[in-house]
């Protein structure tokens, strides 16, 4: 049984190995006639025979990992060593995590499985079912996910495991495997607390993505579920629409030079009405940012800072304050980008709108620092503009599409420090 990530990686370069062994075997067998046909096809069949073990054992390790097995009770006293190494695995801990929480070191507990627990005393064994919730009634069960769950409901369909440890599930306090066994009611309290219920509802709302590839809408979805949720959790001032007008765009992109800028913009957004967010992407979601009307009179803008650069958080910010002012209403409610994307349409008018609030198009025309783009040139530019020189390096690169220049200028690091204490 494959007990770590260090096995896996081992099993499947094993894997790879005897698929070459089977494949010289079955293109050139042997010709000696001292070799009996017989032991050829033994030859192969024992191959494919530890093939297929390899890949039954690399399967459960990945379905254990992935949330997609759960543990709920053993029977079977025999079979307690290897219910207990699966149940570690399906509950996301790795054998480091789990020596500390009954406070040995690693070595032991990798001794213990690796000899399926044969020197662990019986109290070792019943403390260590008791951390994983594991109950010992009898015969073991392994469950799989429900699969005859609305879709939306079905935790195999979301990045569940990573939601679980980002902590999403607001009043569980359980275990990866118990949050699996309830995890139909924990996915529909989320949507409920974001005010959609039904998730039909959810479905029907009016939105445009900006994504490139393939990604997973129900992931998106409960991505924007748990956005709605924060922003509902503020207080803010009522919102104005006309309240966005090019003095208060200045007023923003000026505050980029301050230490705390980035901390400063959730401010003045939120005192101007508009519930600011900070939530990281997940799986299957690609995502600079989004833009947000909810109950189609609240304006939320929600930021992932996938990328750490002061250019990227004035530039995304300023793009998703375009949508509330340009685009959303009762026909348009959301609309989620990734800003490495070519854009169109209504896309194209936020970007035109975003760098010309920054640095305006009649400035930036006339400014010769677009072709000479020295340190002391956009310094000096930025200081009389009021604005972050990362302001005019990020418009530099974004234009030239020369992203490996003006490094030293793009506030590379100096967005998500600000936002530590705020997200958490």
């Amino acid at each position: 049984m494959i007990t770590n990530d260090r096995q896996y990686k081992i099993a499947k370069l094993q894997i790879l190995n005897f698929q070459q062994s089977l494949e010289d075997v079955i293109k050139n067998p042997p010709t000696s006639p001292d070799i009996h046909p017989k032991i050829i096809e033994a030859n192969k069949n024992a191959i494919e025979s530890q093939l297929n073990e390899l890949r039954f054992e690399i399967q459960e390790y990945e379905a254990l990992k992935a949330g997609e097995i759960y543990i709920t009770e053993v029977k079977n006293f025999k079979e307690l060593p290897l219910i207990l190494i699966r149940a570690r695995i399906a509950n996301g801990l790795k054998q480091s995590e789990l020596a500390k929480m009954l406070d040995m070191k690693e070595q032991q507990i990798q001794r213990y499985e690796s000899e399926l627990y044969s020197s662990a005393s019986l109290k070792t064994l019943l403390k260590i079912a008791d951390l994983l919730k594991v109950k010992i009634n009898g015969d073991v069960q392994l469950k799989e996910v429900v699969k005859d769950v609305p879709g939306y409901l079905n935790p195999a369909n979301y990045p569940f495991k990573e939601m679980f440890k980002k902590k999403w599930f607001e009043g569980f306090t359980g275990t990866l495997n118990e949050a699996m066994q309830q995890a139909d009611v924990l996915l529909f309290k989320l949507f409920d607390r974001a005010g959609i219920a039904n998730k039909q509802v959810l479905s029907l709302n009016k939105k445009k993505v900006r994504t490139g590839g393939q990604y997973n809408q129900l992931a998106l979805d409960a991505w924007h579920a748990h956005v709605i949720v924060k922003a509902k959790k503020q207080t803010v001032s009522e919102f104005d629409k006309e309240t966005i007008t090019d003095a208060w765009l200045k007023e923003l992109a000026s505050l980029s030079v301050k230490d705390n800028g980035p901390l400063q913009a959730a401010e003045y957004l939120m005192n101007s009405g508009i519930r600011f967010v900070i939530e990281p992407q997940i799986e299957g979601t690609y995502l600079d940012g989004a833009a947000i009307l909810w109950e189609n009179k609240y304006p939320v803008v929600a930021l992932t800072l996938r990328n750490d650069r002061l250019d990227n958080f004035w530039f995304v910010l300023f793009h998703e304050i375009a949508h509330i002012k340009l685009h959303l209403n009762e026909d348009l409610e959301a609309v989620f980008d990734d800003l490495d994307l070519n854009s169109d349409g209504i896309e194209n008018e936020a970007d035109s709108f975003a760098l010309n609030a920054l640095i305006s198009n009649d400035v930036w025309k006339k400014s010769l620092v677009r072709f000479s783009p020295s340190k002391e040139a956009i310094v000096n530019q930025a200081q009389k503009l009021n604005i972050h020189p990362a302001l005019i390096a990020g418009r530099i690169r974004r234009e030239t599409g020369k992203y490996y220049q003006l490094n030293d200028l793009i506030g590379q690091g100096d967005v998500r420090k600000h936002f530590l204490e705020l997200n958490n």
